[in-house]
């Protein structure tokens, strides 16, 4: 059995490396790259101080900003979306998800693709906004955040399902 500071460790390596060597490279209609990394928060043990998964999603997303140039707009809307976590969690799986380990491959698909959903979609309005930082293009805005939350989620959900463990 692997002990869960290595196998968090691992995934947080994995995940910076792929997003930064394999997924900034990857382009839809030449702007928009699914957003891999966030899968680091989504997929995070559930803890009752969300303070060290702050401070780590900040750190993810601040690896990613250097490697993308993007000024700090990983870093900030991964904390939110590590701030957000709790209350989408008890939105999606109910008030006692947190006396259960959070295992993903264990809860009904529809409940996992709801929960990334949340996230990825929180995740990306911020993100996009952000970047722009102009309503005069609020429909550009819009379609960039449909169309990389689209190819993220997929993304998402095929490493949860694909390397997510064997259900029980």
């Amino acid at each position: 059995m692997t002990h869960p500071l290595v196998k968090q460790t691992t995934l947080f390596v994995a995940l910076v490396l792929l997003q930064a060597c394999i997924f900034n490279h990857i382009e839809y209609w030449g702007y928009v790259n699914p957003m891999i990394y966030i899968l680091f928060i989504i997929a995070a043990p559930y803890r009752e101080n969300r303070t060290p998964l702050i401070f780590l999603s900040f750190f993810i997303g601040l690896m990613i900003d250097m490697f993308s140039n993007t000024g700090g707009l990983h870093a900030a809307s991964s904390v939110l979306i590590a701030y957000a976590r709790k209350p989408i969690l008890v939105v999606v799986f109910g008030k006692n998800f947190e006396y259960q380990e959070l295992k993903l491959t264990e809860y009904p698909f529809t409940k996992v693709l709801s929960y990334t959903t949340m996230m990825v979609l929180l995740h990306h309005t911020l993100f996009y906004f952000l970047e722009v930082f102009n309503f005069a293009h609020v429909l550009i805005t819009l379609l960039k955040i449909a169309v990389a939350s689209v190819f993220s989620i997929t993304a998402c959900l095929l490493f949860i399902y694909l390397f997510g463990g064997s259900k029980k």
